[in-house]
C-alpha cells in the first residue's frame, strides 16, 4: 500500500474519535490515520459549551493543510456532524481524494426514540438494554454529572444548527469521489437529507437497513470497511 495516502476521521458533536475504531481496525498495516478530536469534546460540560463552529472547522482544516503538506493524499470519513466539517473544508477547494460520509445531517427531525436514547445513555448501564442506546452511550465523549445537564448545552448545538444552514446553501467545488451512507432507522438525521446528498455531483448515496444514527450493525460495518477500503485502494495503487 502507497505511502502517500492518509485517512481523517472526525467524529459528530458530542461524539468520540472511538466512534471509527470498527473501520480503523480494518485498515491494513502502516495505514496512516487520523483520528480528530473536536475542541470542546471529551472533556466537561463547561468545555463543550465553549466550543462552536469556528473551532471544529478551524481544527479539522488544520489536520488537513498538515497532511496535505506533508504529500499526502487525504480520504476524509465523517460521522453526523464530522460529515458537515468535511464538506465545509471542501467548499472552496477540493482537498480530499474521497469522502465517505455517515448519518450527513443537513436537515434533522428530534423525535421520541431520540430524546429516549439520550436520557438513558446518560444513566449507568443496564443489563439487557438496546444496542442504539449502548452505542449512544459509548458515542458520548462529554461528561457530565446528571442527564439534566444535556438542557444546559444551546451554544453548541446553535452552532451545530447554524453550520447545517451553511452546508446547505453551499456547493463544493468538483469532488473526486463522495460517498453518503445514512442509517434507515436514525431518530436524529431526517430523511430529507438524502435527497440534498443526493445533489452533490456524482455522489453515492446508500441507505443502511436496521442501523440508527450511532449503531452500525454488523452487515452495516462490514458494508463500511469494504467500503473504505476500496476508496482507500483507489487512492493508494
Amino acid at each position: 500500500m502507497s505511502d502517500n495516502t492518509a485517512l481523517l476521521f472526525v467524529h459528530g458533536i458530542q461524539g468520540s474519535p472511538g466512534q471509527f475504531q470498527f473501520l480503523i481496525d480494518a485498515l491494513p498495516a502502516g495505514t496512516e490515520v487520523r483520528n480528530l478530536l473536536l475542541p470542546g469534546h471529551g472533556a466537561g460540560a463547561r468545555e463543550f459549551r465553549a466550543s462552536g463552529r469556528a473551532d471544529w472547522l478551524a481544527a479539522v482544516r488544520r489536520e488537513t493543510e498538515d497532511l496535505r503538506a506533508a504529500g499526502k493524499r487525504v480520504l476524509y470519513i465523517g460521522h453526523s456532524m464530522g460529515c458537515l466539517l468535511g464538506l465545509q473544508a471542501a467548499a472552496e477547494e477540493a482537498p480530499y481524494a474521497g469522502m465517505l460520509l455517515l448519518c450527513c445531517p443537513f436537515r434533522i427531525r428530534i423525535t421520541p426514540r431520540y430524546l429516549s436514547n439520550g436520557w438513558h445513555a446518560a444513566r449507568p448501564a443496564r443489563p439487557g438494554e438496546r444496542p442504539d442506546v449502548t452505542a449512544a452511550r459509548a458515542a458520548n465523549s462529554v461528561r457530565m454529572d446528571r442527564a439534566a445537564e444535556q438542557l444546559t448545552l444551546v451554544h453548541p448545538y446553535a452552532e451545530l444548527l447554524r453550520l447545517m444552514a451553511e452546508t446547505r446553501r453551499q456547493r463544493p467545488k468538483a469532488l473526486p469521489d463522495v460517498r453518503f451512507f445514512f442509517s434507515e432507522r436514525d431518530e436524529i438525521v431526517s430523511p430529507r437529507s438524502r435527497g440534498l446528498a443526493a445533489g452533490y455531483a456524482g455522489a453515492e448515496v446508500r441507505v443502511l437497513p436496521g442501523c440508527t444514527h450511532n449503531y452500525f450493525n454488523d452487515e452495516a460495518r462490514r458494508t463500511l470497511r469494504r467500503t473504505l477500503l476500496s476508496m482507500q485502494s483507489e487512492v493508494s495503487p
